[in-house]
């Protein structure tokens, strides 16, 4: 499949990245990694998010925002001969880029419950991260992993990991991380701003969070829900609070959390983090979503509390 990938990137001039909505340090790491080397192959490429393209800063958080590196290359999202999409399981999680995505398309993926959309797609579900395929495919496609490449590609391997303690890391997942890290890859600086820096703004929601968790089933499940209101007395967007989900998770005891966002638009979106041997993945298909067998989500329009009360019925015959 890797060659069938470069034999189409090979083909293609313009090419324009695509990442899921709301992006995490995978998706990020792996769409800026993967413009580095086609830029370095002379292609011309960019990454073009929700906010707008990689020519302007964007509002991630800090611990996100330093790696992209370089200024956009001035291409036309519409000129475009090839659209590549990196770490999105199905076509809605492209938000508002979902109709941009048409033409000669291709979707680069590790989630095993990965809904076909592209005409062509490079997935592995066993894959810790989509930064470990974007790696391949750099090397397959015969791109110098340079110091900018090598910071991107690990933080995306390193945030989508919980810094290498999750599960699905393999052995080849800390080879590839070692050779980044020869490559130049600026290791502790950037586990230190994914996982150990902290505002004062987080850690005042995490105040706030800490008196709203739940526990159900004996303990065994906890569930954590913040809404627009939480954010706003926080003084802290959303999107700057990715790390809250661990919370729950934490708590001694529990083998599955829920962290449910109550939007101000109406939408729910719902978290499921495992401790246990438990497939949340298959819980989140149940509601429409997706994900990791230890990491899964989907959104839904119910209020949070019967979003909450639906999901621990799920996972009920899993504590009996």
């Amino acid at each position: 499949m890797l060659e069938k990938a470069v034999s189409i990137i090979d083909a293609a001039s313009k090419i324009a990245i695509y990442t899921h909505k709301n992006p995490d340090g995978d998706a990020i790491g792996s769409a800026f990694a993967l413009k580095l080397a086609l830029l370095s192959l002379g292609k011309l490429a960019e990454v073009y998010l929700e906010e707008g393209n990689s020519v302007k800063l964007f509002p991630f958080t800090k611990n996100l925002d330093v790696y992209p590196g370089i200024p956009g290359a001035l291409l036309c999202e519409n000129d475009c001969n090839l659209r590549i999409c990196v770490d999105c399981a199905d076509k809605k999680r492209l938000g508002v880029k979902v109709d941009n995505f048409t033409g000669n398309t291709m979707a680069i993926d590790h989630h095993a419950t990965h809904e076909e959309f592209a005409d062509f797609t490079l997935l592995d579900g066993s894959a810790a991260s989509c930064g470990e395929i974007i790696y391949l495919l750099i090397c397959a496609l015969g791109a110098e992993v340079t110091p900018d490449i090598a910071d991107n590609l690990y933080m995306a391997i390193v945030s989508d990991t919980g810094g290498f303690k999750y599960p699905a890391v393999k052995p080849e997942t800390l080879r590839i991380a070692a050779d980044l890290i020869e490559k130049g890859a600026n290791f502790a600086e950037i586990y230190r701003n994914i996982f150990d820096t902290y505002s004062m703004k987080f850690l005042n929601l995490t105040k706030i969070a800490i008196d709203k968790i739940k526990l159900h089933c004996a303990g065994k499940i906890a569930a954590l829900t913040l809404d627009n209101a939480d954010f706003m007395a926080a003084d802290l967007p959303e999107d700057g609070a990715d790390r809250i989900v661990d919370l729950p998770r934490n708590i001694e005891g529990v083998e599955v959390s829920i962290y449910v966002r109550r939007r101000k638009d109406g939408e729910t979106k719902v978290s499921l983090r495992a401790n246990a041997d438990i497939n949340v993945a298959e819980i989140a298909q149940n509601f429409g979503g997706g994900g990791h067998i230890r990491a899964a989500g989907f959104e839904t329009e119910k209020e949070a509390e019967t979003a909450i009360a639906e999901v621990i019925e799920a996972l009920r015959g899993n504590f009996q």
